[in-house]
């Protein structure tokens, strides 16, 4: 029951705190009456702050982006931080008395989306509410898909084909109904729903983005062009890479940018973003630890990501100040990714001409003006080589790491044995280590007796 309670009691919270909500929550006192039961009532849900949360923090604390001095790691409060950053354990505890964000937080919004899609099914579309029928169904299938995508990414192996069908996904969770048994998919049907959803998304959405905090129909595209990236299907994360930037071709030369800002990115806002979502994270990476230096060391003086993504601390050790939107850490989707996608992706089906010029395209806005050389290269594995390195420089923070780290370790030319020296000691997990998937939290194991 705890587990259940605690479901319904976030959703009462989430309600109850909402001061856009005053007017519907005073008209509706009764507790069963808190359910959506108009269009403008689920718009108000899928406006929630929560959703703007990606569950993806742990996975960001243990990839070899960050390092730690034995003075900054015996500060970390939590041992658990200490565990999952040098690898000892892989499993996220209870903090305290507030349990883990990384599975809590992700099937909380999946029941907000649920409890949508359900409401939606007591409502006929007609002529004059499709338009806002549509936009709420998209939405909320976006927002389900996105989390359990998180989850996917957190708490399971690394896609392969020939043994998807076997390997062990997530719970689907598909209706509010909060009393039947958690069974897990594989990952095969994991990532058919994920894929599913976002596709009906992209179809429902509207074309034009309304603010930051909305998705069109260049976010989805661009969140499944992800997902498909991360089932290595090449050609249909290509599709969507396109789609999405079709819908959504902004970008940002960074020689606009005020670098002397304390966080260049913080005031922008960028028309980059697909929709505004951080990152819940363990702990405050960038002031804590710092950035690595192999990481730090591939920018070039030219490369303005060096001077608007990074602070320079008085050890000359950088931390990382580079975050679109707010002082947390960005997790959505943006036009760069994209590029980013569409750039591999056509790298590795052999389309270099595409591939070179989707790179160059973000490039030449990340570099001092006048001072970008063009890439023509025309080696394909030479120029993968470059892609994944720019996808390492350009995407950092963003928790999407961890995941690249899990994909190219299958390939013997990117793989990667991750090393961390604190203090005296040295720690290290090899490229293949079952470490790379986080443990299901043990309070879940417990009360479901899920796999």
């Amino acid at each position: 029951m705890k587990y259940i309670l605690k479901i319904f009691s976030a959703l009462m919270i989430l309600l109850i705190l909402s001061s856009c909500r005053k007017e519907w929550l005073e008209e509706k006192q009764n507790v069963k009456l808190i359910i959506p039961t108009t269009l403008n009532d689920m718009e108000l849900l899928l406006n929630e702050d929560a959703l703007q949360l990606d569950a993806r923090g742990a996975s960001e604390i243990a990839c070899d982006d960050y390092e730690f001095t034995q003075e900054q790691f015996n500060a970390l409060y939590y041992g658990a931080d200490r565990d999952m950053i040098t690898w000892k354990s892989m499993e996220i505890p209870k903090y305290g008395d507030k349990e883990s964000d990384e599975w809590d937080l992700s099937y909380s919004d999946i029941q907000i989306c649920n409890i949508v899609l359900e409401g939606l099914e007591k409502i006929q579309r007609n002529e004059s509410n499709k338009n806002q029928f549509d936009r709420i169904k998209g939405t909320a299938l976006y927002h389900r898909a996105k989390q359990h995508l998180n989850l996917a990414m957190t708490f399971c192996e690394y896609y392969d084909k020939s043994s998807a069908a076997f390997a062990l996904g997530i719970p689907l969770k598909l209706s509010s109904d909060i009393g039947g048994k958690t069974v897990r998919s594989t990952l095969e049907q994991t990532y058919s729903k994920i894929i599913f959803d976002l596709k009906e998304a992209c179809v429902l959405l509207p074309s034009a983005q309304s603010g930051q905090t909305f998705i069109a129909r260049g976010g989805a595209y661009g969140l499944l062009a992800r997902a498909y990236l991360f089932t290595d299907n090449y050609n249909d994360a290509l599709n969507s890479a396109d789609s999405s930037f079709k819908y959504h071709p902004y970008l940002e030369n960074y020689n606009d940018i005020d670098g002397s800002a304390s966080r260049p990115f913080s005031a922008v806002y960028t028309k980059e973003m697909h929709i505004y979502s951080t990152m819940r994270r363990q702990i405050e990476n960038y002031s804590v630890g710092r950035m690595s230096q192999e990481l730090y060391d591939l920018y070039d003086s030219n490369d303005l990501r060096k001077t608007l993504f990074f602070r320079m601390n008085l050890d000359g050790k950088a931390t990382f100040r580079g975050s679109y939107g707010s002082r947390q850490l960005f997790t959505a989707t943006a036009t760069d990714e994209i590029l980013l996608i569409k750039a591999e992706c056509s790298a590795r089906l052999g389309k270099l001409s595409e591939a070179r010029n989707a790179l160059n395209i973000l490039l030449e806005n990340r570099y001092k003006a006048g001072t970008y050389n063009t890439i023509t290269e025309s080696d394909s594995h030479k120029l993968l080589t470059i892609i994944i390195k720019e996808r390492r420089k350009e995407l950092l923070a963003r928790g999407l790491r961890w995941h690249d780290l899990k994909r190219l370790n299958r390939d013997p030319s990117y793989k990667k044995t991750l090393v961390r020296k604190i203090g005296d000691e040295v720690y290290t997990l090899l490229s293949n280590d079952p470490k790379y998937i986080f443990a299901i939290p043990q309070y879940i194991k417990v009360f479901t007796g899920i796999q």
